[in-house]
């Protein structure tokens, strides 16, 4: 791709010579009539061309590297590369066995990874989770449904009860329309992205009562539909999922990482023996029989579930009220 400045005197010049050939055209039309149309078609085509694959810009507001797709208005942000400390603590775990018992807690977090440093290369990765609007581009009648009879189906709110095999589709629609390599992100990047650099139980710290500033959690409001739920003791104002980027971001400028709904990875499961250093299957990997990832907990989830370390697992034909996805883009646009 030319650079900018080259760009955009290229550009000049072909429409000094478009509006010459427009001159000319006016005053000996039958002369000039084609080529002044065959040129403005190319110069249409290359303003096109030259707005879709413009470079990333920097928000001034934020700081951000940002992309967005132009077939879904995505939006994509930077995540430079780096190391982190993935998985749950010893403290995190003191915690959990305090206050459920060491059997429920290794019924229900066992599967938890022990912590352990993971480097990760810098990749796009949506600021948001995909919306129900942006999905509706491929599959135009998709419904996500209700749950106690409130809507789901809202144009900002995430899209759900799209099965994994779902949003590999999605991606993968995405990535032709795009030229881009844009899949789901393996566990590793989906969890260096939620931390943002905090090694905390979440990503705005160990206090799980915060929750409702920055996450759409079973909480008060909610509690008033379902009475018999363990909750967080604040009130984040939706009783379902809610509009995404609804809360406060991480400190990489993205939202819902925690809590609304929980978001498919790339990777198939495997336990906390095997994982070890955070290595993620080969992209090639197509067992359609075993479980796969889900990440990042949602809108009915207590604060045992509410945790950057937290995992779950899922087959990929699952589809349900409170699963979605975001999407990671590998390569850079420019």
């Amino acid at each position: 791709m030319l650079p900018p400045g080259i760009a955009g005197r290229s550009l000049k010049h072909f429409y000094n010579l478009v509006f010459f050939v427009k001159l000319n055209y006016t005053r000996h039309s039958n002369q000039y009539v084609d080529a002044y149309r065959y040129l403005m078609k190319i110069f249409l085509l290359i303003v096109v061309l030259i707005l879709l694959f413009l470079p990333p810009k920097i928000s001034h507001s934020t700081g951000l590297r940002e992309w967005h797709e132009p077939t879904t208005g995505i939006e994509f942000v930077w995540i430079p590369a780096g190391s982190f400390l993935m998985g749950q603590t010893e403290l995190e775990k003191g915690i959990l066995i305090e206050f459920m018992g060491l059997g429920k807690y290794k019924k229900y977090f066992a599967d938890n990874i022990s912590c352990h440093k993971v480097e990760v290369d810098g990749f796009w990765i949506g600021k948001y989770e995909v919306t129900n609007a942006q999905y509706r581009m491929f599959v135009p009648k998709h419904n996500s449904g209700t749950c106690k009879d409130i809507s789901l189906n809202g144009a900002s709110q995430p899209v759900v009860e799209v099965t994994w095999n779902d949003a590999e589709a999605y991606a993968g629609w995405l990535s032709k329309k795009s030229g881009k390599k844009i899949r789901l992100p393996k566990e590793t990047e989906w969890e260096y992205a939620c931390r943002a650099g905090s090694k905390a139980i979440r990503y705005w710290g160990n206090d799980a009562n915060l929750a409702c500033a920055y996450a759409n959690v079973a909480d008060l409001t909610a509690k008033q539909v379902f009475t018999d739920w363990s909750i967080h003791n604040c009130s984040d104002g939706f009783i379902v999922s809610a509009p995404v980027g609804s809360f406060k971001p991480n400190n990489f400028g993205l939202y819902d990482t925690l809590g609304n709904v929980w978001e498919w990875c790339h990777d198939i499961y495997c336990g906390h023996k095997k994982t070890g250093a955070g290595k993620t299957p080969d992209d090639k990997i197509t067992i359609t029989n075993k479980y796969r990832v889900a990440r990042g907990s949602c809108w009915d989830n207590p604060a045992r579930y509410v945790r950057s370390a937290s995992r779950n697992k899922r087959k990929p034909g699952y589809r349900k009220y409170h699963i979605g996805f975001r999407l990671l883009m590998a390569s850079d646009p420019k």
